[in-house]
């Protein structure tokens, strides 16, 4: 499954005994403190916090953790986190100066917190990491990620991408078929379809949405939407401003009069009932419930997630089927799509300028990004979990077959052995060929990169860099600005009549919290990076 972990309610803490630390051979003079390690008989202790997905739990005594455990000496403390709550406890840690040694963390955090002096400043180790340093040559971009010229934690690459997806347009095909509507190419089709739909399963909300990905649902809900329409809401960050292709510059999205048609589209749906009342509070939990049991019908989110509503959708009836769809035009005649980057960058792992073991956890992150951690944290043993078939990873019959069952059969075999996006890799390559992947995922991967090269899709951008006064400023302003668009918003699309009375003053207000000096900030960072 591609993109942005969600995870299983409740919060759960678990010791993995072990994870790598120092270099296999492959960085020979990284550090002093790697022989030491290497030939203490006492692991040394790391604490590790990162938020865990529903399908691929962390477990404790994966491959990769014993791995680990006999390849270096480090025993990792896992602390993981349901998604809903995970930025909650995050912020908390890190505004109370009580992080774990290393946290995922977003180029959010470090914007607003590098300053404060809570995370350890990694520039002074990079002579000391060969296998980052080949990354970030490898992914230039990684530089936008400097604070003053500084790094503050190590971005989440993908060596090689198994999907591309997006907030895409995902329906439920087969009730097309059965009650003879075409397929919707427009917004305006889509809401007719809609209408025919919520006629025939009066139960059903056709249309729902999700909290995810640091994300509220409300934000997750407008972005494609607003975006598809000709404007936009959120960065990745969750900043109100948006990267616009066309214009090549950032905008602040509702003062755009297309963002007003995508919040009148929303209030039409909400109205009739053809959206998710629940779309500001639903989990991924909640909202996996209802697309994989019925209760709902389309989503424009991962489409990767429509291969699991399929597999439980299909138990009941085999007709069923999740399927993607073109990209929608809008009455103005706008036809674009929002894709997301098929790395990671905007996701870290930082360490806590508190750490007692500095080092030693530099040297084993560095060894993550070697060739062997690479294989180790992506694939798993060779000739135990895959084989190189003329160069190229292929999982293994015998292991896949353990996983036949189950409804996400690569979320399985990746939890069991501890690897990839939502495991251990810090530069995963999903290569792997799997005797049992459902083709679907092969064939919308194929259909969002044809969206690229036809100029309707477009991948999300990541932030410019900021100066330390741009950095004040956006925390001041964003303050002020990004409770009241949510609470705006969230009447808009609910209430009748509030589009009309107070769209005027709302944008009125929006100038004087700090809309535009937000997209001044944001342009003028751009231009530095040009």
């Amino acid at each position: 499954m591609n993109k942005k972990g969600y995870l299983a309610a409740g919060c759960s803490v678990a010791v993995l005994g072990g994870l790598l630390a120092g270099c296999a051979g492959e960085t020979k003079s990284t550090g002093s403190g790697t022989k030491a390690a290497e030939d203490s008989k006492q692991p040394v202790a790391v604490t590790w916090m990162r938020y865990e997905h529903p399908s691929q739990p962390l477990v404790a005594n994966s491959n990769f953790v014993k791995e680990s455990l006999k390849r270096k000496n480090i025993k990792l403390e896992i602390q993981s986190t349901p998604q809903s709550n995970y930025d909650d406890k995050k912020k908390t840690l890190i505004a109370t100066n009580t992080l774990p040694d290393v946290t995922l963390v977003k180029q959010d955090d470090i914007s607003n917190f590098a300053d404060t002096g809570v995370f350890l400043d990694l520039t002074p180790y990079l002579d000391k990491m060969p296998n980052f340093k080949k990354v970030m040559a490898e992914y230039p971009e990684i530089n936008k990620n400097k604070i003053d010229g500084k790094l503050y934690g190590f971005p989440l690459t993908q060596k090689v991408g198994a999907s591309q997806s997006g907030q895409v347009p995902v329906i439920r095909i087969d009730l097309l078929k059965k009650l003879n509507l075409q397929t919707p190419t427009t917004y305006e089709e889509l809401y007719q379809v809609f209408k025919k739909l919520k006629e025939a399963y009066p139960e059903t909300f056709p249309f729902t949405s999700r909290a995810a990905n640091g994300l509220t649902g409300t934000e997750n809900l407008i972005n494609p939407i607003a975006f598809g329409m000709g404007s936009g809401y959120t960065n990745v960050s969750g900043a109100k401003i948006y990267y616009d292709p066309a214009l090549k510059q950032y905008k602040f999205g509702p003062a755009m009069p297309q963002f007003k048609d995508a919040i009148t589209y929303l209030h039409k749906l909400h109205k009739e009932k053809l959206l998710d009342p629940d779309y500001t509070t639903a989990t991924s939990q909640i909202w996996q419930e209802k697309l994989s049991s019925g209760k709902s019908l389309y989503y424009m989110d991962n489409t990767g997630f429509g291969v699991t509503f399929n597999v439980a959708l299909q138990k009941q009836n085999p007709e069923a089927k999740f399927d993607l769809i073109p990209t929608l035009a809008s009455d103005k005649g706008v036809k674009r799509g929002l894709l997301y980057q098929l790395d990671h960058l905007s996701e870290s792992y930082a360490i806590s300028a508190n750490t007692k073991n500095a080092d030693k956890i530099i040297e084993y992150i560095d060894w993550i990004y070697s060739d062997e951690g690479t294989k180790l944290s992506s694939w798993g043993l060779e000739n135990e979990h895959y084989t190189l078939v003329d160069g190229k990873p292929v999982q293994k019959a015998e292991f896949a077959d353990k996983f036949k069952d189950k409804t996400d059969k690569m979320a399985a075999f990746k939890s069991e052995l501890g690897i990839g996006y939502l495991g251990f890799a810090l530069q995963a390559d999903d290569s792997i060929d799997l005797p049992n992947q459902d083709k679907a995922m092969t064939e919308w991967t194929n259909k969002n990169l044809a969206s690229i090269k036809d100029g309707s899709g477009f991948r999300m951008a990541y932030d410019p860099a900021f100066t330390k006064e741009e950095r004040e400023k956006l925390k001041q302003l964003r303050t002020q600005l990004d409770a009241y668009l949510t609470q705006m918003m969230d009447k808009f699309i609910m209430t009748d009549g509030a589009l009309d009375k107070e769209w005027d003053a709302f944008i009125q207000q929006c100038k004087e919290k700090g809309s535009e000096e937000i997209e001044k900030i944001y342009n003028t960072a751009l231009a530095r990076a040009k």
